[in-house]
């Protein structure tokens, strides 16, 4: 089994595999947590609820298709030096791949249920990001304060 990461980028628009999504809004991301066969190659499929972070009847699923292409695939590697982690390094202890998929989210998508599904990416350790005015990192901030984290 591989120990990877996943980032989901939403977009206004999300064009097909291969051309650029375009409206940037934010991105949910979770740099390690999920187990693969193997590391998804760009263009195959990953079940979006395989991404559900809750139980099947309370979880908010992300936008989109059942199934979501991946984008990318970013490999964080971890230098070595005879045989451990340089003492300089203070990033993550462990190489993983992370794969990038996109969900598209019209602005009329920035109300309660948007809210409520960031709060439970958060509250499973995901990291909210984005431009200053988006609602994801808004919602990524409200969540993080009324967590405690």
């Amino acid at each position: 089994m591989i120990n990877m990461g996943v980032r989901v980028e939403f977009y206004e628009n999300v064009g097909p595999v291969g051309e650029a999504s375009k409206g940037y809004l934010g991105a949910l991301e979770r740099t390690e947590g999920y187990r693969a066969a193997a590391v998804p190659q760009i263009g195959t499929y990953v079940m979006a609820a395989s991404l559900r972070v809750v139980d099947r009847e309370t979880a908010l699923h992300l936008p989109g298709p059942v199934q979501m292409p991946v984008r990318s695939v970013e490999h964080h590697l971890v230098p070595e030096r005879d045989g451990k982690v340089p003492v300089w390094w203070d990033s993550y202890e462990e190489p993983g791949p992370v794969v990038v998929l996109h969900a598209s989210l019209a602005s009329a998508d920035g109300g309660e249920l948007l809210r409520r599904m960031v709060r439970q990416y958060v509250a499973d350790g995901w990291e909210c990001s984005g431009p200053d005015s988006s609602k994801l990192r808004e919602y990524g901030l409200e969540a993080r304060r009324d967590l405690g984290l």
